[in-house]
Protein backbone atom coordinates (compact mmCIF):
# COMPACT_ATOMS: atom_id res chain seq x y z
CA UNK A 1 0.00 0.00 0.00
CA UNK A 2 1.40 3.39 -1.03
CA UNK A 3 2.33 5.90 1.66
CA UNK A 4 -0.19 8.79 1.62
CA UNK A 5 1.11 12.16 0.50
CA UNK A 6 1.49 14.79 3.20
CA UNK A 7 -1.42 17.22 3.04
CA UNK A 8 -0.80 20.82 1.98
CA UNK A 9 -1.76 22.40 5.29
CA UNK A 10 -1.84 25.89 6.85
CA UNK A 11 1.15 27.14 8.84
CA UNK A 12 1.34 30.19 11.10
CA UNK A 13 4.57 32.18 11.25
CA UNK A 14 5.35 34.63 14.07
CA UNK A 15 8.16 37.22 14.08
CA UNK A 16 8.37 39.52 17.12
CA UNK A 17 10.50 42.34 18.50
CA UNK A 18 10.58 42.77 22.27
CA UNK A 19 12.69 44.25 25.07
CA UNK A 20 13.29 41.71 27.86
CA UNK A 21 13.77 44.21 30.69
CA UNK A 22 11.03 46.00 32.64
CA UNK A 23 12.20 49.17 30.91
CA UNK A 24 14.60 50.27 28.17
CA UNK A 25 17.07 51.74 30.65
CA UNK A 26 18.70 55.14 30.64
CA UNK A 27 19.56 55.08 26.92
CA UNK A 28 15.90 54.36 26.14
CA UNK A 29 14.58 57.05 28.49
CA UNK A 30 13.20 54.39 30.87
CA UNK A 31 10.29 53.56 28.55
CA UNK A 32 8.44 50.40 29.48
CA UNK A 33 9.76 47.09 28.13
CA UNK A 34 8.18 43.63 27.94
CA UNK A 35 9.79 42.06 31.03
CA UNK A 36 10.15 38.54 29.57
CA UNK A 37 12.53 36.08 28.00
CA UNK A 38 12.37 34.30 24.66
CA UNK A 39 9.06 32.56 24.16
CA UNK A 40 6.94 30.45 21.81
CA UNK A 41 3.67 31.55 23.40
CA UNK A 42 0.98 33.01 21.11
CA UNK A 43 1.21 36.65 20.10
CA UNK A 44 -1.30 39.15 21.40
CA UNK A 45 -2.11 37.30 24.62
CA UNK A 46 -1.02 38.80 27.94
CA UNK A 47 1.40 38.66 29.62
CA UNK A 48 3.55 37.85 26.54
CA UNK A 49 3.81 41.33 25.04
CA UNK A 50 6.07 42.64 22.28
CA UNK A 51 7.00 46.07 21.01
CA UNK A 52 5.83 44.78 17.63
CA UNK A 53 4.46 41.37 16.76
CA UNK A 54 3.95 40.29 13.18
CA UNK A 55 1.97 37.15 12.40
CA UNK A 56 0.52 35.55 9.29
CA UNK A 57 -0.80 32.23 8.05
CA UNK A 58 0.58 30.53 4.93
CA UNK A 59 -2.08 28.47 3.16
CA UNK A 60 0.06 26.07 1.14
CA UNK A 61 -2.85 24.57 -0.81
CA UNK A 62 -3.73 27.91 -2.40
CA UNK A 63 -0.35 29.69 -2.02
CA UNK A 64 -1.94 32.60 -0.21
CA UNK A 65 -1.33 34.62 2.95
CA UNK A 66 -4.21 34.96 5.42
CA UNK A 67 -4.78 36.48 8.86
CA UNK A 68 -1.83 38.88 8.68
CA UNK A 69 -1.50 41.13 11.73
CA UNK A 70 1.17 43.66 12.72
CA UNK A 71 0.53 45.06 16.18
CA UNK A 72 2.33 46.99 18.92
CA UNK A 73 1.29 46.03 22.42
CA UNK A 74 0.53 49.04 24.65
CA UNK A 75 3.30 50.65 26.68
CA UNK A 76 3.80 53.80 28.69
CA UNK A 77 6.30 56.56 29.17
CA UNK A 78 7.98 56.90 32.59
CA UNK A 79 6.27 60.25 33.18
CA UNK A 80 2.77 58.88 32.57
CA UNK A 81 0.45 56.38 34.24
CA UNK A 82 -1.55 55.93 31.04
CA UNK A 83 -0.76 53.25 28.48
CA UNK A 84 -0.30 54.29 24.88
CA UNK A 85 -2.32 52.25 22.39
CA UNK A 86 -1.16 52.03 18.80
CA UNK A 87 -4.19 51.97 16.49
CA UNK A 88 -5.17 53.71 13.28
CA UNK A 89 -2.40 55.86 11.81
CA UNK A 90 -0.25 55.13 14.89
CA UNK A 91 -0.25 51.37 14.27
CA UNK A 92 2.92 49.68 13.01
CA UNK A 93 3.04 48.74 9.33
CA UNK A 94 3.74 45.30 7.92
CA UNK A 95 3.60 43.49 4.60
CA UNK A 96 4.16 39.96 3.32
CA UNK A 97 4.01 38.32 -0.12
CA UNK A 98 4.32 34.71 -1.27
CA UNK A 99 5.17 33.17 -4.63
CA UNK A 100 5.45 29.56 -5.76
CA UNK A 101 3.18 26.66 -5.02
CA UNK A 102 3.85 24.92 -8.34
CA UNK A 103 5.86 21.70 -7.83
CA UNK A 104 9.37 21.86 -9.34
CA UNK A 105 10.00 18.13 -8.78
CA UNK A 106 7.88 15.11 -7.97
CA UNK A 107 5.53 16.35 -5.25
CA UNK A 108 7.91 19.07 -3.97
CA UNK A 109 6.05 22.37 -3.53
CA UNK A 110 8.07 25.62 -3.14
CA UNK A 111 6.98 28.81 -1.35
CA UNK A 112 9.04 32.00 -1.33
CA UNK A 113 7.97 34.53 1.28
CA UNK A 114 9.19 38.11 1.66
CA UNK A 115 8.00 40.58 4.24
CA UNK A 116 8.77 43.34 6.69
CA UNK A 117 7.38 45.34 9.57
CA UNK A 118 8.14 48.64 11.23
CA UNK A 119 6.78 50.93 13.91
CA UNK A 120 7.45 53.96 16.06
CA UNK A 121 7.24 54.61 19.80
CA UNK A 122 4.48 57.21 19.73
CA UNK A 123 4.58 57.54 23.52
CA UNK A 124 7.38 60.05 22.92
CA UNK A 125 6.23 63.68 23.28
CA UNK A 126 4.43 65.10 20.21
CA UNK A 127 5.07 61.96 18.14
CA UNK A 128 1.37 61.05 17.90
CA UNK A 129 0.39 64.57 16.84
CA UNK A 130 3.08 64.67 14.16
CA UNK A 131 2.06 61.28 12.81
CA UNK A 132 -1.58 62.31 12.62
CA UNK A 133 -0.91 65.67 10.96
CA UNK A 134 2.08 65.10 8.63
CA UNK A 135 2.23 61.28 8.60
CA UNK A 136 5.73 61.11 10.07
CA UNK A 137 7.55 61.30 13.40
CA UNK A 138 10.95 62.39 14.63
CA UNK A 139 11.22 59.07 16.51
CA UNK A 140 13.33 56.46 14.64
CA UNK A 141 11.42 53.47 13.26
CA UNK A 142 12.00 49.91 14.42
CA UNK A 143 12.55 48.00 11.16
CA UNK A 144 12.62 44.23 10.53
CA UNK A 145 12.81 42.49 7.13
CA UNK A 146 12.71 38.79 6.31
CA UNK A 147 12.82 36.16 3.60
CA UNK A 148 11.56 32.64 4.22
CA UNK A 149 11.89 29.77 1.75
CA UNK A 150 9.75 26.68 2.29
CA UNK A 151 9.86 23.48 0.26
CA UNK A 152 7.28 20.84 1.14
CA UNK A 153 8.12 17.32 -0.04
CA UNK A 154 4.76 15.60 0.09
CA UNK A 155 6.09 12.22 -0.99
CA UNK A 156 8.91 11.95 1.56
CA UNK A 157 6.95 13.83 4.20
CA UNK A 158 9.06 16.79 5.26
CA UNK A 159 9.32 20.56 5.11
CA UNK A 160 12.60 22.36 4.44
CA UNK A 161 12.44 25.92 5.77
CA UNK A 162 15.22 28.51 5.42
CA UNK A 163 14.77 31.73 7.39
CA UNK A 164 16.74 34.97 7.09
CA UNK A 165 15.74 37.95 9.24
CA UNK A 166 17.60 41.24 9.25
CA UNK A 167 16.99 44.80 10.38
CA UNK A 168 17.94 47.39 12.98
CA UNK A 169 19.24 44.79 15.42
CA UNK A 170 17.34 46.36 18.33
CA UNK A 171 15.53 45.19 20.41
CA UNK A 172 15.47 41.36 20.75
CA UNK A 173 13.82 39.32 18.03
CA UNK A 174 12.34 35.82 17.87
CA UNK A 175 10.64 33.76 15.17
CA UNK A 176 8.72 30.50 15.15
CA UNK A 177 6.37 28.45 13.00
CA UNK A 178 3.17 26.79 14.23
CA UNK A 179 1.81 23.68 12.51
CA UNK A 180 -1.84 22.73 11.93
CA UNK A 181 -1.69 20.67 15.13
CA UNK A 182 -0.77 23.76 17.17
CA UNK A 183 2.83 22.71 17.84
CA UNK A 184 5.44 25.49 17.57
CA UNK A 185 9.05 25.19 16.38
CA UNK A 186 11.62 27.94 16.92
CA UNK A 187 13.19 29.41 13.78
CA UNK A 188 15.77 31.31 15.80
CA UNK A 189 16.38 34.18 18.21
CA UNK A 190 18.39 37.41 18.32
CA UNK A 191 19.76 39.37 21.29
CA UNK A 192 19.73 43.12 20.66
CA UNK A 193 22.76 45.17 19.66
CA UNK A 194 23.64 48.68 20.79
CA UNK A 195 21.07 51.09 22.22
CA UNK A 196 17.70 52.23 20.95
CA UNK A 197 18.41 55.82 19.76
CA UNK A 198 21.52 55.02 17.71
CA UNK A 199 20.79 51.47 16.55
CA UNK A 200 17.27 52.29 15.33
CA UNK A 201 18.52 55.40 13.52
CA UNK A 202 21.32 53.63 11.62
CA UNK A 203 19.02 51.31 9.61
CA UNK A 204 22.04 49.05 9.19
CA UNK A 205 20.18 45.90 8.05
CA UNK A 206 21.99 43.85 10.68
CA UNK A 207 21.67 40.03 10.25
CA UNK A 208 19.59 38.86 13.20
CA UNK A 209 18.30 35.32 12.56
CA UNK A 210 19.50 32.69 10.09
CA UNK A 211 18.37 29.08 10.13
CA UNK A 212 17.83 26.11 7.81
CA UNK A 213 15.63 23.32 9.16
CA UNK A 214 14.08 20.07 7.99
CA UNK A 215 10.81 19.29 9.74
CA UNK A 216 9.28 15.82 9.20
CA UNK A 217 5.53 15.91 8.49
CA UNK A 218 2.70 13.46 9.03
CA UNK A 219 -0.06 12.81 6.49
CA UNK A 220 -2.02 15.83 7.79
CA UNK A 221 0.92 18.17 7.32
CA UNK A 222 1.54 18.36 11.07
CA UNK A 223 4.92 18.11 12.78
CA UNK A 224 5.89 14.58 13.79
CA UNK A 225 8.12 15.47 16.76
CA UNK A 226 11.65 16.07 15.46
CA UNK A 227 13.56 18.82 13.66
CA UNK A 228 16.79 18.59 11.66
CA UNK A 229 19.43 21.34 11.67
CA UNK A 230 20.68 21.67 8.08
CA UNK A 231 22.60 24.87 8.81
CA UNK A 232 24.66 23.13 11.51
CA UNK A 233 25.28 20.23 9.13
CA UNK A 234 26.70 22.57 6.50
CA UNK A 235 28.74 24.67 8.93
CA UNK A 236 30.28 21.60 10.57
CA UNK A 237 30.58 19.70 7.27
CA UNK A 238 28.71 16.70 8.63
CA UNK A 239 27.65 13.86 6.29
CA UNK A 240 24.06 14.03 7.52
CA UNK A 241 21.73 16.15 9.61
CA UNK A 242 21.30 15.67 13.32
CA UNK A 243 17.65 15.49 14.35
CA UNK A 244 16.40 16.71 17.72
CA UNK A 245 13.17 16.33 19.63
CA UNK A 246 11.10 19.45 19.10
CA UNK A 247 10.96 20.04 22.85
CA UNK A 248 14.77 19.87 23.12
CA UNK A 249 15.22 22.08 20.05
CA UNK A 250 12.86 24.74 21.38
CA UNK A 251 14.40 24.68 24.85
CA UNK A 252 17.79 25.41 23.29
CA UNK A 253 16.46 28.83 22.25
CA UNK A 254 13.95 29.84 24.91
CA UNK A 255 16.46 28.98 27.66
CA UNK A 256 19.05 31.48 26.33
CA UNK A 257 19.20 34.50 28.68
CA UNK A 258 17.62 37.41 26.78
CA UNK A 259 20.54 39.70 27.68
CA UNK A 260 23.18 37.14 26.66
CA UNK A 261 26.28 38.94 25.39
CA UNK A 262 24.59 42.35 25.50
CA UNK A 263 26.55 45.20 27.08
CA UNK A 264 24.23 46.36 29.88
CA UNK A 265 26.26 49.58 30.34
CA UNK A 266 24.11 50.93 27.50
CA UNK A 267 20.97 50.49 29.58
CA UNK A 268 21.62 49.86 33.27
CA UNK A 269 25.04 51.40 33.96
CA UNK A 270 26.37 47.87 34.40
CA UNK A 271 29.45 46.33 32.77
CA UNK A 272 27.71 42.96 32.50
CA UNK A 273 28.21 41.57 29.01
CA UNK A 274 30.56 44.36 27.92
CA UNK A 275 33.74 42.28 27.79
CA UNK A 276 32.45 38.96 26.45
CA UNK A 277 35.21 37.16 24.60
CA UNK A 278 37.87 39.84 25.22
CA UNK A 279 39.67 38.04 28.04
CA UNK A 280 38.83 34.46 27.02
Amino acid sequence: MATPLARLADYEINIRSFHPEKDFGWSGLIFEGDNRGFSLKPSGIMPTTSRIWHRFKLKTLTTTINDRKTISDPSKAPWSDEYKHYGGVLAPKGSVTVKGGIPFAANVYPYRIKGNYGGVNHAMPFSSALQKTINMSYVPTLNVNYTISIDIDRLNGHMDIVTYIYGDGFPNCEAFIVGPDGHAISLGIHVRKGAAPLTLSLNADYPMITSALRIPLNSNGGFTGTVGDELARQVNKLPQMNFHKISDWNYRFISIPPNSGHCMLLEKASLKGCFNGIFE
